[in-house]
């Protein structure tokens, strides 16, 4: 191999990868001359790291001596890898689970559309939400919908990669925005309440009820409080954490992102089918997040999700709201089973609801939101959402559900309670 011309060299090394020109760099004088040359790592650098634009600039847009000291600064880089691996988790559950969630996704940002950005909004984004842009433009989708056009409504409505909930005629569902939306609504919904251009929009519910910013100081991620349009008040969405390296101390919208894709691969949020349509619902699906109780074959799933947009940061009374899902059905009978139940219907509820493990309301009352689901054995789940607000952030919800077999109308049997075991209602570490 030694005895090849350099010219020669060069061609085979060029189609192996850079991880395996950097070790025939160690194998002999001649063949770390052919790996050092500034063509090969270029080609690397295009192939590998295609959001280089052609540029030789480190991942903080800092200029780099050449293109192989570039291409090490982006193969070293965690904050990097970080960011495309969240990238690639979130694009593989989409792809995988929601087909419309995964097509709405736009390829990285050019560098050209982040300055432009960066110069309407009068901000430097920080390395963190730079990397994530650039891998990721958001989400397409028509202006028109972040107007509340109907047009768009059944099209685009229930896409939101960030998800949400619907109860008491209260919808949520949030979309990542464009940087192109980014800026439009950032100036649009900003201005009157507050001069503090830290702060853009990053992510909104497409009825404009639910608001994420991004604080280009600290990094991290807030939602917008009952009291947004009063004062600005805002939440902050992650914890804080000792950065492990100077160039993560910015990552809070990272750190955001990373939690919600782990969230949707472990099966904690998942897809739901609603009316037809298709929707990432944020009520959590394990435990201990959700609990299951089941009472002579009627089973009960129950979890809770938090509302920051109805909450507010004093812990006043009914300071923060949490919305609640409950999803009821009536099993097949286990073998042998001699009780088993063909039909059954709710007549009354009981809630046991507390604050900080000390009991501050009991509520009995007939039916739930107004209905009298008849459960049938082996029908889907009877699903119902409300709502309750709280002085604490943390407490949690727990009681039964009356029912009779056979109908009320024509009764089979005594009535019996169908138990709802107790489950958490908590502001998260992470808001989403």
């Amino acid at each position: 191999m030694e005895q090849l011309p350099s010219a020669l060299l060069h061609v085979i090394v060029a189609k192996v990868p850079a991880t395996d020109c950097a070790r025939l760099a160690c194998v002999a004088r001649t063949w770390r001359q052919v790996t050092y040359q500034e063509s090969l790592w270029e080609s690397h650098c295009r192939s590998d790291f295609p959001l280089l634009e052609g540029l030789q600039l480190d991942p903080f847009d800092r200029p780099c001596p050449s293109w192989k000291a570039t291409y090490e600064a982006w193969k070293s880089s965690r904050l990097f890898q970080r960011s495309k691996l969240c990238w690639d988790s979130l694009r593989s559950w989409a792809k995988n689970n929601f087909q419309e969630v995964a097509t709405s996704l736009i390829p990285g940002a050019s560098l050209e559309e982040l300055a432009e950005a960066e110069s309407v909004l009068k901000c430097r984004f920080p390395p963190a939400a730079r990397l994530l842009y650039r891998l990721c433009n958001g989400q397409r989708i028509p202006q028109a919908e972040l107007d509340c056009d109907d047009e768009y409504q059944e099209e685009a409505h229930y896409i939101g990669l960030i998800g949400g909930y619907n109860f008491s005629h209260h919808y949520v569902n949030v979309h990542l925005l464009s940087l192109r939306q980014v800026m439009s609504l950032t100036n649009r919904i900003l201005p009157p309440l507050t001069r503090n251009r830290r702060h853009v929009i990053i992510a909104a519910s497409s009825n404009l009820n639910k608001f994420f910013f991004l604080d280009c100081e600290d990094g991290n991620v807030y939602v917008g409080t009952r009291n947004l349009l009063v004062d600005g008040e805002m939440m902050v969405c992650v914890p804080e954490r000792a950065s492990t390296s100077e160039e993560e101390t910015q990552d809070g919208m990272l750190r955001w992102l990373e939690h919600y894709a782990h969230c949707l691969q472990s099966g904690i949020f998942h897809v739901r089918t609603e009316e037809g349509s298709r929707s990432i619902s944020l009520y959590p699906e394990t435990e201990p997040y959700c609990t299951t109780a089941v009472t002579r074959g009627v089973q009960v799933r129950c979890s809770g999700v938090f509302v920051p947009e109805l909450s507010r940061v004093e812990e006043l009374d009914d300071s923060y709201w949490f919305s609640y899902s409950v999803r009821m059905r009536l099993l097949n009978p286990a073998p042998g089973q001699v009780d088993a139940l063909n039909t059954c219907q709710l007549s009354d509820r009981h809630w046991v609801i507390r604050a900080n493990d000390t009991v501050v309301a009991e509520v009995r009352g007939r039916a739930v939101i107004g209905m009298y689901p008849l459960l049938k054995k082996g029908d889907e789940e009877f699903v119902y959402e409300s709502c309750t607000g709280l002085s604490a952030k943390k407490g949690s919800l727990d009681g039964d559900f009356t029912f009779y077999p056979g109908w009320v109308s024509a009764l089979k049997g005594d009535s019996f309670l169908a138990v709802v075991a107790r489950f958490p209602l908590e502001v998260p570490e992470y808001i989403y």
